[in-house]
């Protein structure tokens, strides 16, 4: 709880007010007892009652049963406005840190790991925040204050008040501790089920395409059968311990009344005591039972808590606050290495890359290639060396600068489930109409846009699936013409591309590396030839580097490539 508090600031007070209701409310729904209790022994000594009088006690009783259902309504309300304006801060908060935090193991956790956390741990916070503090604390209050008065009113009665306790907190810590230990294996369930199911579902086209279903549902099929096997184990080892607390502790007459009536006979103890005891035993039943159905979800609450504090408390990416303020934008890697955990990937790398340039890095798969642009635009920190532009380490910028010094075009970026126009803002979202009309023009993307059943308002679906992989393509490369960045880095831009897409697409390239400098990841050698600088990359290092003419006269690995690729192009389908 005290983590909780910790992320919800000045809107606890809301929180508090709230709390200050639902007292009122169990507080009220306590004295008709009294009032109850008055009236009995009344009846039972035969005193005087007129009808008027017993009137007035159930006129009191049932104002006082309104009042208390308002201030508890009002109570909840506060509360729960109050919970959601929290987590509403929380997720904002949750969102600016994963900003902060290397994308790199962001994205090897999984959508669905983050998903869970987002939406399912940060939601069970409401508990804590809109019933465990302003409902459960109040329920054990006023029965705590009111066990009080028992032991002023007769010290035995009070101990025999509290017998239910032990036959209710051995079961309580025996289901808690069970809980604790099965909790693990049941969150861990939940996480595979939600990547499978988004895994599931995002593939479903290529799971049809090839006939791969009854392998794909295989997997979905085992990690629900998981989710549901520990669930069903935790609630079945829970169940019997949760009916003894939920029955018995809230029962305060179960000694009582036994031995209470003993007493009474035994003329040891007044009948009036021995009634305004039951009846108060009564009273405090209900909010117990209210108090313990909170109960089960402390270790439920701890441990996504401490799910949530990993990422809050998560190594963040280095960066400074140095503006940008440059007079030039060369770039440099410095004795530069990396590693995937134990795999390096960028083995100590060293060149530079002149402003206005154009500069190809090429090489076999899985030699690095795309890390080393990934570690320009800070994907991750780099574990050793420096990678600077204009003579300031990336580290250096902060974050905003650094992204602005730079547009990203890949083979696979991401598009909005909003209009089109809104999909190309993103790289400038102070832009007007007009700018972004222009920059779709000129992404070769006006025309199909047009065509389209609301232009440029059109919504485009998640992924931006109403758009074919080529259209798709355009409109990440307008947005990149709109953001007007100095630095352009093309990684694999045309790789999905039929043939009449590559040509727009090479076109709009064109006209976004106009005056930039940029840096191309490319396996087809010949978009790259007229490159001012080609750096081979193989297994981490660079091989050679060098404009096309160098690298075809005395680099064997590069000879090598280029002959491959240039059977592909000459390759066709005899029939």
């Amino acid at each position: 709880m005290s983590k909780i508090l910790k992320y919800a600031g000045k809107n606890m007070k809301i929180i508090y007010l709230a709390l200050v209701c639902v007292l009122l409310s169990v507080s009220l729904g306590i004295i008709p007892y009294f009032l109850a209790n008055k009236l009995l022994i009344n009846l039972i000594e035969k005193t005087d009652i007129t009808s008027t009088y017993v009137i007035t006690i159930c006129v009191e009783i049932v104002i006082l049963l309104i009042l208390k259902a308002v201030t508890h309504g009002v109570g909840l309300m506060l509360s729960h406005k109050g919970a959601f304006t929290i987590l509403c801060e929380m997720r904002k908060k949750f969102a600016d840190k994963l900003s902060k935090q290397a994308l790199g193991e962001v994205t090897k956790k999984g959508t669905g790991h983050f998903k869970k956390k987002f939406v399912e741990d940060i939601g069970q916070m409401e508990v804590t925040l809109a019933h465990i503090i302003p409902e459960m604390i109040p329920n054990l209050l006023v029965p705590l204050a009111v066990i009080i008065i028992i032991f002023m009113t007769d010290w035995r009665m009070g101990f025999l008040s509290m017998g239910s306790i032990p036959f209710g907190i051995i079961p309580m810590i025996v289901m808690i501790k069970m809980g604790t230990d099965k909790m693990p294996k049941y969150y861990e369930s939940q996480s595979n089920l939600n990547n499978t199911v988004i895994e599931y579902i995002s593939g479903m086209e290529v799971i049809k395409i090839f006939g791969r279903t009854t392998s794909s549902y295989e997997k979905y099929s085992n990690n629900v059968d998981d989710y549901r096997k520990y669930s069903w184990d935790w609630s079945k080892a829970c169940w019997k311990n949760m009916a003894v607390v939920t029955i018995v502790l809230p029962c305060a007459i179960i000694l009582t009344f036994p031995v209470g009536m003993y007493m009474y006979l035994q003329g040891s103890l007044s009948l009036d005591t021995f009634i305004f005891t039951l009846m108060l035993n009564m009273s405090i039943g209900i909010p117990l039972n209210k108090a313990l159905l909170f109960m089960p979800y402390f270790p439920q609450l701890g441990f996504g808590m401490n799910s949530l504090e990993e990422t809050f408390n998560g190594k963040e990416l280095l960066t400074g606050s140095y503006m940008g303020d440059l007079d030039n934008k060369d770039i440099e890697y410095k004795n530069v290495s990396f590693s995937y955990e134990d795999k390096v990937v960028i083995n100590n790398m060293s060149f530079n890359i002149k402003e206005n340039s154009l500069v190809a890095i090429v090489g076999p798969s899985g030699g690095g290639k795309s890390t080393i642009v990934k570690l320009l635009i800070h994907y991750y920190d780099v574990n050793e060396g420096n990678i600077s532009i204009g003579g300031h380490d990336i580290r250096d910028y902060n974050n905003d600068s650094l992204m602005n010094m730079i547009s990203y075009v890949s083979q696979d970026n991401f598009l909005f489930n909003d209009s089109i126009m809104e999909n190309i803002r993103l790289g400038k979202p102070e832009a007007s109409d007009e700018e972004v009309v222009e920059s779709a023009k000129l992404a070769a993307s006006h025309d199909f846009i047009m065509k389209m059943e609301d232009g440029y308002q059109t919504i485009i679906g998640d992924g931006g699936g109403k758009l074919s992989g080529g259209e798709k393509q355009r409109i990440t490369i307008a947005r990149a013409i709109l953001k007007d960045a100095p630095i352009i880095i093309l990684d694999e831009a045309t790789a999905y591309a039929d043939a009449e897409n590559e040509d727009l697409i090479q076109e709009a390239i064109n006209k976004l590396m106009k005056n930039k400098t940029v840096i191309v990841i490319a396996h087809r050698l010949r978009s790259v030839v007229n490159a001012d600088k080609i750096i081979f990359v193989k297994n981490g290092e660079i091989a050679d580097m060098g404009n096309h003419d160098y690298l075809l006269s005395n680099s064997a690995d590069y000879q090598m490539l280029w002959e491959v690729n240039e059977q592909s192009y000459n390759w066709k389908l005899e029939v």
